[in-house]
């Protein structure tokens, strides 16, 4: 992929300047599993940090407890906004 990506066919613009690259599909799927790879990696990393935090018996930044969660629930219940 690497030749591919250091010599790109371009679309040049009215200006002269290059307005979008072309790429041939297998390199497309690529990028994107790539960069899909990369959002994964922040997901795992920030859930472990979360669970370093419940192991020290602490609350993950955002977390609720469960009494509020269930106040919210109830709260959503009341309201028909969720089924009760």
């Amino acid at each position: 992929m690497s030749t591919v990506l250091q010599s790109p066919s371009y679309i040049i613009g009215p200006g002269g300047q290059p307005t979008a690259v072309l790429l041939d599909w297998i390199t497309w799927e690529s990028i994107l599993a790539q960069l899909e790879d990369r959002e994964d990696d922040e997901v795992l990393r920030a859930a472990c940090a979360d669970l370093r935090t419940l192991a020290r018996h602490e609350r993950p930044t955002g977390w609720k407890s469960w009494a509020d969660f269930e106040a919210e629930l109830d709260t959503r219940e009341a309201t028909g906004e969720l089924p009760a």
